[in-house]
């Protein structure tokens, strides 16, 4: 377990299909919806989706003999792919192509169809369904990547995903389930989406089934968020799924929609008009704060209540407004003794460095790196100050102190507000969060919230943990949120990765960067190799390596006689690498291209950890 004892996790992105995280193998989970055209027209979209008849899975169950129905995916991030031969597999009959990307058909067959993309551009993919037969309509499409055939039923969550997760200790899916937003209003059990479906994309959210899944994978506790006009079955039907499948030493917080305070989500709205009805002498923002404290109590007890004797493994989890400390006083003394119901207050841990893009935006696009970096320390005690602050309101009222989101926020609040933007102003907050001067104020918001919160004996399990927001995430005027910028990129040159990895590192460094040993075998040959997080080698051809870097074993391609090794550095910096038999020469690969060859079926997968099969018998694995 990587991840054992750390008290730092992450809100993941969005299912889009333009979104630069990449979460399964099957590209076509993040296909966007269907898109209608016609044969000899030229507008792009004829918007004819309401006359289609759609199956229970979202396919078409017949098409017009001119009707055309069009995907797209991988759009904004294909180019960050090497590219290469995709499989593309569905059941059924009809006519399929694609478009925008230049491509060679390899092999078209029954249900499969081998593609050639040499580069795939900025603009992404483009899936055509040409006709489809009625009696056996075209259904469960899926694109696969090279070397994902054989795995991606088993193994659906891209290996570089799970790379960029495995540190941490809770994964927040608030946009994986489109929190903001969700609909439809009310949102029933019967509404949830099927694994099935055409595309994991939608305002309804991602598949309950895969987000229990990745937190099994992962060993991270799902941090989950009620849809806001989720009806009460849903809710117990939720909690109760979770109770079934998620691993047993895994715990589960719970939120009830997420920032109902905030005027730009349409879940405030929604409270401001249930609470209305219900509070009609209070005024307009207390009347969703007081539908706030009624439904996110009573979302609380049926989660409470599913869950019975193991009720301990949950953090039914209270969220406001952080930056308006009497607004969140307020709400607290609505809540009064329903706070029973919870066991944690949550809050935002952002920080702006001095409003630099708002208060000084006339002079930052003339600033240094160095002179942004200095207003982050000067904002510094005002953070410390709010931790504080709440950390003591938290003990108050006898409940733990979590944050749901946190991290750099530099960048123009009039975006956000409306769409308003400097470009000057906004290339330079970009500018600066993609800069390694920016590392320091993540590391040191994350020692404060440590030393205030994390370390304060008052505040253990379930309290502490630092919520990042978010994973991945593309720069733009709306903010830089992404710790990273897209799934794959070179996490040796991501500065705010380097920060929240070195703080983990400096805290829980016992925790292990890899299995504590790795053995492969070419059963034809006897030929052996394993290495050890400690103890030296067992047969393993000499490869440059720092004093901590942990080596692991990935596979043996005995056709190709190929080893492929997996550096890891104490940051968790991955370098990947390959070894060939033939020549005794050591290659360094792309990850996209590392795990497209490794996954392949004629690649023997190490052993089990723990398993040595008499390989080196002295060895304690």
């Amino acid at each position: 377990m990587q991840n054992k004892g750390v008290q730092i996790g992450t809100n993941i992105g969005g299912i889009e299909y333009f979104s630069s995280e990449i979460k399964w193998v099957d590209i076509f989970k993040q296909s966007s919806e269907w898109i209608t055209q016609r044969e000899g027209r030229s507008d792009w979209d004829t918007k004819e989706q309401d006359s289609i008849h759609w199956r229970a899975d979202g396919y078409p169950s017949r098409l017009d003999a001119n009707q055309r129905l069009v995907k797209l995916m991988m759009r904004g991030f294909g180019e960050h792919d090497e590219g290469g031969r995709y499989t593309l597999l569905y059941d059924g009959e009809g006519t399929v192509d694609f478009s925008l990307a230049q491509h060679t058909v390899r092999y078209n067959g029954k249900g499969r169809m081998i593609v050639e993309f040499p580069q795939i551009p900025h603009s992404g993919i483009a899936f055509r369904l040409l006709a489809t037969n009625p009696s056996d309509p075209i259904r469960n499409v899926r694109l696969l990547p090279p070397g994902y055939e054989n795995t991606y039923e088993r193994f659906p969550f891209h290996p570089l995903f799970l790379e960029f997760l495995k540190r941490f200790s809770e994964i927040r899916f608030m946009d994986f389930l489109r929190t903001n937003g969700h609909t439809p209003e009310p949102t029933t059990w019967n509404d949830r989406k099927p694994t099935n479906f055409h595309t994991q994309v939608g305002h309804d959210g991602g598949s309950i089934e895969y987000l229990v899944q990745l937190a099994n994978t992962v060993g991270a506790d799902p941090w989950v968020c009620m849809p806001h006009a989720a009806d009460d079955n849903y809710v117990r039907q939720f909690a109760n799924f979770v109770k079934q499948h998620l691993r047993p030493d895994l715990h589960v917080y719970v939120e009830y929609s997420n920032e109902v305070w905030n005027g730009i989500f349409r879940q405030t709205r929604y409270t401001q008009e249930q609470g209305k009805h219900l509070f009609p002498n209070d005024p307009g923002f207390k009347q969703g704060m007081k539908y706030f404290n009624k439904r996110a109590t009573e979302v609380a007890n049926i989660w409470t209540q599913a869950w019975g004797s193991q009720k301990s493994r949950i953090t039914n989890v209270y969220a406001w407004q952080t930056g308006y400390q009497d607004y969140y006083r307020q709400a607290l003394e609505d809540l009064g003794n329903r706070k029973s119901s919870f066991q944690a207050l949550a809050i935002t841990g952002y920080f702006d460095c001095d409003k630099a893009a708002d208060d000084h935006a006339s002079e930052l696009p003339h600033m240094s790196m160095t002179q942004i970096q200095h207003l982050c320390d000067i904002d510094l005690p005002n953070q410390k100050a709010a931790f504080t602050h709440y950390m003591n309101v938290a003990k108050s009222h006898g409940l733990k102190l979590v944050m749901y989101e946190g991290g750099p926020s530099v960048m123009e609040n009039q975006a956000l507000k409306n769409g308003g933007s400097d470009e000057a102003v906004t290339n330079k907050a970009i500018a600066f969060n993609m800069d390694p001067a920016i590392q320091r104020p993540v590391h040191d918001v994350l020692e404060a919230w440590y030393s205030i919160v994390t370390s304060n004996s008052a505040n253990h399990s379930p309290g502490g943990l630092f919520n990042y927001f978010s994973s991945v995430g593309t720069p733009s005027k709306y903010g830089s949120w992404g710790m990273t910028q897209y799934t794959g990129q070179d996490l040796s040159k991501v500065p705010k990765w380097l920060a929240v990895q070195a703080y983990i590192t400096h805290h829980w460094g016992s925790n292990p960067l890899g299995p504590k040993c790795s053995f492969v075998k070419d059963t034809k040959t006897s030929t052996a190799y394993g290495c050890f997080q400690s103890g030296g080698h067992y047969n393993l051809p000499s490869l440059h390596q720092g004093n901590n870097d942990h080596l692991t074993l990935d596979g043996f391609d005995p056709t190709h006689k190929k080893l492929y090794v997996r550096v890891t550095n104490h940051n968790d910096v991955i370098t990947y690498h390959v070894y060939s038999e033939q020549n005794h020469h050591w290659t360094t690969m792309q990850n996209w291209q590392y795990y497209s060859e490794e996954y392949s079926p004629s690649v023997l997968p190490r052993y089990p950890s723990g398993a040595n099969h008499g390989l080196d018998a002295h060895v304690n694995c």
